[in-house]
């Protein structure tokens, strides 16, 4: 192990991943995937997450073949200089994007229904100091504070289910496959620029973990313990709300917490699970925002930790989000209508490539 290495155990790499799987999935995703496909949304879920799994083990092998060594490191030798230094920058923009739009979704949560009188660029400014505070103390703090972030979670998911289990109606996640099998393959897409990031955020921090023996046994509970959260929370809110309710709704996730009947009992219930929400969505924002800081960091070469790069980091995502997040109908457009077309490519396609790339090298006979 490199001395002064930074170092994640596994169960914090595991925790990490989980707190990146859910918390901007049910905020938007439930609503996207209903106007696809109803009542089957929860399907596509699960069809995203197993889409996701053989790219982790991918990247988690392809890693293996270079200890200590990120996906923008390892990259040049497998592809060249020139095209490592192109599929650095690339990952760079877009941890840097996912990042902002992770931010922007929490933003719009307390500006649209708990902080209506407080000005967006505000509430903006307040986040990415926390969310840098993060990246400036490194992964190690992000991964330490997301052992805290999944109890949350846990909590409440909990409560989630408890306060909706009176409200519960089976007939409206039912029949399966209602518009037949292919529309929910495809609508699974959707799902997957949520979640698909997941095998690229691993080729970034796998290097910290303590043991990278058992990383795909911790990549994979995180992925399916995350995909559990958010499947579940799809479901519940199908049998509570109904499809054609999720539908029409941006951000259905909001509503649903708003609408069952504990909120009658505990008045401003919503501001407390948007409490318990919020620590999963800072990790998940600190944890892109560092990877794309630290790509940009290995792509230039720039090897001091500075100041003068953090500041006009968090700057710049600050501006960005203000520019895709101020207005709800432009964000809500690009999630669901654009995002897929650039995300999808980079999600599944980084991967392939450099399988590929390491396969070609692993054949090619070694010159004596």
């Amino acid at each position: 192990m490199i001395k002064g290495k930074e170092v994640i155990n596994n169960n914090q790499f595991r925790d990490l991943l989980i707190c990146t799987m859910w918390p901007s999935t049910i905020n938007y995703a439930s609503g996207i995937l209903a106007r696809k496909v109803g009542h089957d949304m929860w399907i596509s879920g699960i069809v995203s997450v197993l889409t996701v799994l053989p790219f982790l083990f991918l990247m988690i092998y392809i890693g293996r073949n270079f200890p200590d060594k990120t996906i923008v490191e390892y990259s040049s030798e497998l592809l060249g200089r020139l095209l490592g230094k192109v599929l650095g920058l690339i990952l760079t923009l877009y941890f840097f994007l996912n990042a902002s739009s992770s931010i922007s979704m929490y933003i719009q949560h307390l500006t649209g229904f708990l902080l209506p009188k407080t000005p967006f660029l505000v509430v903006a400014a307040l986040h990415v100091f926390v969310i840098f505070y993060l990246v400036w103390n490194g992964p190690e703090v992000i991964a330490r504070t997301a052992i805290f972030a999944f109890g949350f979670g846990i909590i409440f998911f909990i409560l989630v289910f408890m306060a909706s289990l009176a409200e519960i109606n089976m007939d409206r996640i039912m029949p399966f496959f209602d518009l037949g099998v292919m529309p929910v393959l495809k609508s699974s897409i959707e799902a997957d620029t949520f979640v698909g990031i997941t095998p690229l955020l691993v080729a970034m921090i796998l290097p910290m973990v303590s043991n990278p023996k058992k990383a795909f046994a911790s990549a994979s509970s995180g992925l399916f313990i995350g995909g559990f959260f958010f499947i579940f929370y799809f479901v519940a809110e199908l049998m509570v709300m109904g499809p054609q309710v999720v539908a029409i709704m941006r951000i259905p996730s909001m509503d649903f917490v708003r609408s069952i009947q504990i909120t009658q009992y505990l008045h401003r219930f919503e501001s407390f699970m948007v409490a318990l929400w919020y620590w999963s969505i800072m990790i998940q924002a600190g944890i892109y925002s560092y990877c794309s800081y630290k790509a940009f960091m290995q792509t230039t070469g720039i090897k001091k930790k500075s100041p003068y790069i953090v500041i006009p980091f968090g700057l710049m995502i600050m501006i960005l989000t203000y520019l895709i997040g101020k207005d709800d109908v432009l964000f809500l457009n690009l999630r669901e209508h654009l995002w897929k077309y650039f995300a999808v490519p980079i999600d599944f396609g980084v991967p392939l490539i450099l399988f590929s790339a390491l396969g070609l090298k692993k054949l090619t006979p070694k010159s004596k």
